[in-house]
């Protein structure tokens, strides 16, 4: 029965003393105010965090797209050059070396938003640590007063 009741009075002893404590309404109104502060930011950096995500995947599926429309008009070059039409086989080479050039912007363009997604990860992964921080000194300061 001791062993039971030690807990449940410490947990009383806990809850008198934090309501006991008292720290002045102003200082609390600030607190509150940055932690209301910084959970906007870790809003709207998840927010960022949600479209560069989509933008790596739909940089990622317009790199597939291109290869695929490369790799077709490697065949119709190989096609044309077996037919004898140099012609066509230069038009075809010419199409291909678009889409390789579409393909290394694309690849570029996928790098900068998984770039930009590490970012939004670590600043949200700032932005909730100091947040952590804020809360405890908030708090450390009540159970102090």
């Amino acid at each position: 029965m001791f062993i039971k009741m030690l807990p449940v009075t410490a947990l009383l002893t806990l809850i008198g003393s934090v309501a006991l404590a008292q720290i002045p309404a102003s200082q609390l109104q600030q607190d509150n105010a940055a932690i209301r502060t910084i959970d906007k930011d870790i809003r709207g950096d998840e927010g960022d965090l949600k479209k560069n995500s989509w933008d790596a995947a739909h940089d990622q599926r317009d790199i597939s797209r291109d290869r695929a429309d490369r790799n077709a008009d490697r065949s119709r070059e190989n096609r044309d050059l077996a037919a004898g039409d140099t012609q066509g086989a230069a038009y075809w080479n010419q199409q291909r070396e678009d889409q390789n050039a579409n393909i290394a912007k694309d690849k570029k363009d996928l790098a900068d938003s998984r770039k930009d997604s590490r970012t939004d990860r670590a600043r949200i992964a700032k932005d909730v640590r100091v947040r952590h921080h804020d809360i405890e000194k908030r708090n450390r300061a009540a159970r102090k007063a």
